[in-house]
């Protein structure tokens, strides 16, 4: 693996971007384990310095209900600096692998915080009780546009009872 992947980024030149299905895992880029495969790539990305742009969330979603969704799919770079990069998951489910986007740009890239719908002061108990109290378990999922449309009330019902729980930090005035 090492030696073709060497041959590969050779003639791709001084500066590039590769992505796709590594089909490589290892927990530094956020798989749940690590295997052989994923040990060559990481030792062959740390010898020739690259960098590997990824999302930290899991892009292969197996139809076998006995495998585990796991992480596979980033791009690997050279000579490109990733404050001028960015990445981040298109969950379009019709098919196994959720794709990715990378942008390149000219200029340095801003990132806004990430959102989140907890924090350090979320109170799981008041979470776990509103939840209780609004789930419905006995619904009956007729068509697709049903299911469509209790998956939405679900999300939003997890949603709310989420920023429930959660106090909202405040920014002092004036920064």
């Amino acid at each position: 693996m090492a030696s073709s992947w060497f041959l590969f980024t050779q003639l791709l030149g001084p500066r590039f971007i590769a992505g796709g299905d590594y089909n490589s895992k290892h927990i530094v880029w956020g798989s749940r384990l690590t295997t052989t495969k994923g040990r060559e790539l990481l030792k062959a990305i740390q010898e020739q310095n690259y960098l590997y742009l990824l999302t930290g969330t899991q892009t292969y979603w197996p139809t076998d209900g006995n495998k585990t969704p796991d992480l596979l799919d980033f791009f690997v770079t050279k000579g490109i600096s990733s404050g001028y990069t960015d990445i981040h998951p298109s969950y379009d489910l019709n098919w196994d692998h959720s794709p990715l986007i990378a942008t390149i740009s000219t200029t340095t890239i801003t990132r806004k915080p990430t959102p989140r719908l907890h924090n350090s002061k979320t109170n799981w108990e008041t979470c776990r009780q509103t939840i209780q109290e609004n789930v419905k378990l006995s619904i009956k999922l007729k068509d697709h546009e049903h299911i469509e449309m209790e998956t939405n009330n679900l999300i939003n019902m997890l949603q709310n009872a989420a920023k429930k729980a959660t106090p909202q930090y405040r920014t002092p005035k004036g920064n």
